[in-house]
């Protein structure tokens, strides 16, 4: 497995679109009070599955710092081949919203030896910061890779957490489909990303991510289920 597979397994959280439909705003609402995730401490568990089989964990939590929201993300991947370790794959990330808009966001990733660690804050309306100690600056307007926000499915281009570089995006409207979700159908709204990251996300009737599926620079299916 490549050393910079895991970018094209998760970033995004990795993870803008360009959409011809977006996510219901009447259910979403408008961040950050989307679907009440801010209102206390909650959060999403994912298992990481190639080819149907359990490699990893993605853990996603919500919570308040006084005024802000802030939204951790955790990922843990390992391959193992005969009982030995040839992949592994950790990322650790921080998102601080403050009045809607990404204030903060502190990055630390080990792609199977590769370190990316990013931090960035807000500073005269733009997303100003330094991966790997060399200095880059985003749009104020951009969203995190991360592809919770509901507005993801408006954007146009988002913010990697990964490598800090900002990606464009398109993407479909699928329709409606069933997915499992915790060991239940559940109906989620299908989207297709396609672009500098290609992805296909299901958002269920709460705009919370159902599932994600996409393919690694090897082939292979991975898929991120929700439990």
């Amino acid at each position: 497995m490549q050393r910079r597979h895991a970018l094209t397994l998760l970033g995004a959280t990795a993870g803008g679109l360009a959409l011809t439909a977006a996510l219901p705003a009447a259910a979403c609402g408008l961040f950050p009070q989307a679907s009440g995730l801010f209102s206390q401490a909650s959060g999403w568990r994912f298992l990481v599955l190639r080819h149907g089989e359990p490699i990893g964990t993605q853990r996603m939590t919500f919570s308040r710092r006084g005024d802000d929201s802030v939204v951790e993300v955790a990922i843990d991947i390992a391959v193992d081949v005969l009982g030995i370790t040839v992949f592994r794959f950790t990322h650790r990330a921080e998102e601080v919203w403050r009045g809607g808009q990404l204030w903060s966001l502190v990055s630390d990733t080990d792609d199977d030896g590769t370190r990316w660690r990013v931090q960035a804050e807000r500073r005269n309306g733009m997303l100003r910061g330094s991966v790997n100690g060399a200095g880059f600056e985003a749009p104020g307007s951009i969203l995190p890779a991360s592809l919770w926000h509901p507005d993801t499915t408006k954007a146009q281009a988002l913010l990697d957490t990964i490598d800090g570089r900002v990606k464009t995006v398109d993407c479909r409207d699928l329709g409606e489909e069933a997915v499992p979700v915790a060991g239940a159908e559940t109906a989620a709204r299908h989207f297709r990303l396609t672009g500098e990251i290609e992805r296909d996300v299901w958002y269920d009737a709460n705009c919370a991510i159902a599932r994600v599926t996409l393919r690694g620079r090897d082939g292979s299916r991975i898929a991120l289920a929700r439990q």
